[in-house]
């Protein structure tokens, strides 16, 4: 017998949102607004998976960055509260092993000294859209944390370490980005 299911509960037809462990919150509060621009930058690198060569070391960091942000929506749905309640967080460790992958990103791409104009290729320019919802993800959870919402300082060093991460593997799909000011030829 195959079981019914529903996406819909009617809880936010009221304009409210149950977290993890059942609170009851406007759409309008912070944390809810934070699970959801987490919620996009799963999205955007989605979109770049999408354009990566499937089973590719990229496809895979990509997966593996997503599994990570979920957690991390996760325990900004917990709240400070019930954090400590999840089997997974971003911790110390995640931090460092971004850390790694950030320095062998660095390795394959050319020094940059300029701003750079995105959109060379399209993978690329859905990197760097990714990296700007990253952006916007950390001013949130800065704002959070700045009222007590939020404590896992380690995740907050995460998030800033993946806007970088996100911003070389960019460069890397490029293969050669185009500087605001272009040199003369």
């Amino acid at each position: 017998m195959k079981h019914h299911f529903s996406i819909t509960t009617r809880i936010g037809d009221r304009g409210t949102t149950r977290t993890l462990f059942g609170e009851t919150l406007s759409k309008s509060a912070l944390r809810i607004e934070a699970c959801g621009q987490v919620d996009e930058l799963v999205s955007a690198l989605g979109l770049a998976r999408a354009s990566a060569a499937r089973s590719s070391r990229l496809d895979a960091q990509l997966q593996e960055l997503q599994r990570r942000l979920f957690a991390f929506a996760a325990e900004i749905s917990a709240g400070s509260a019930h954090a400590a309640e999840l089997p997974q967080r971003l911790d110390a460790r995640a931090v460092r092993a971004l850390d790694k992958l950030r320095r062998q990103l660095e390795q394959t791409v050319e020094p940059m000294c300029d701003f750079i104009i995105p959109g060379e290729n399209l993978l690329g320019a859905q990197l760097d859209f990714a990296r700007t919802l990253a952006r916007r993800c950390e001013r949130s959870i800065v704002t959070l944390a700045d009222q007590s919402e939020f404590r896992n300082r380690q995740a907050l060093v995460w998030l800033n370490r993946l806007s970088d991460v996100l911003w070389l593997l960019a460069r890397q799909a490029e293969g050669h980005s185009r500087p605001l000011h272009e040199r003369p030829a």
